[in-house]
């Protein structure tokens, strides 16, 4: 189990490292109030034989850009199906179904074995048919931080820990850093919060919260 912590938060930290190099500064009038530039509220889950699916919903950045600055922050979901057996589909049928309300579409352009589409999504929902080549099959889905901790209470967890960093900083004149937070799993069964502290370039700090008891798992 430590061993896959470890290859997920590795994975992740490449991941932030590669746009990070990538970015370019915004202008300081986009700026928003708050210093949080990518937050979580829900995380729908769940999978068949053949298909895995998550809705996740919350605020983000977009474009997101790791520079330090949380700027254009707004609510967003975002629907996600991965082939679990097969990998050559061109397109997946979506229908999110809750009691008296549903959201259909099409899912095209395979994405590193993934489809994804945003979503403007104003339910909870239950369950999900896929369709994919003619078959359909029906999923249920659970919000995997039901009875869990919130982005702000994992934001406040990351925030003691790095206390002395961030007061280092201050006293230096340094700007306070942008907080990235994301859901992450090796297995789609345990999930942890990834939380980084961005500042420019390529300059970070981040941690692996376990949802349920708020203990740091990993830590950079």
């Amino acid at each position: 189990m430590k061993r896959k912590i470890l290859i997920v938060f590795a994975a992740i930290t490449v991941l932030v490292l590669a746009v990070a190099m990538t970015a370019c500064n915004k202008s300081d009038t986009d700026k928003t109030p708050s210093d949080v530039s990518r937050s979580v509220s829900a995380l729908y889950t769940g999978e068949s034989e053949n298909f895995a699916v998550s809705v996740e919903k919350g605020m983000r950045e977009d474009p997101f850009i790791a520079d330090g600055k949380a700027t254009d922050v707004a609510e967003f979901a975002e629907i996600t199906v991965t082939p679990l057996t097969s990998n050559d589909f061109e397109e997946i049928s979506y229908f999110l179904n809750a009691e008296n309300t549903n959201l259909s579409g099409t899912l095209t352009g395979n994405n590193f074995g993934e489809f994804r589409q945003t979503l403007t999504l104003d339910f909870a929902p239950v369950s999900v048919s896929v369709t994919a080549n003619g078959t359909t099959e029906e999923i249920q889905l659970a919000d995997v931080l039901a009875g869990k901790l919130s982005s702000s209470d994992v934001v406040n967890i990351a925030r003691k820990e790095f206390a002395d960093r961030i007061a280092a900083e201050s006293a230096d004149g340094k700007p306070s850093r942008e907080i990235y937070v994301k859901l992450i799993s090796g297995d789609r069964e345990t999930y942890y919060y990834y939380v980084s502290f961005i500042g420019e370039g390529v300059d970070y700090w981040a941690m692996l919260v376990d949802p349920a008891t708020g203990d740091v798992v990993s830590k950079k």
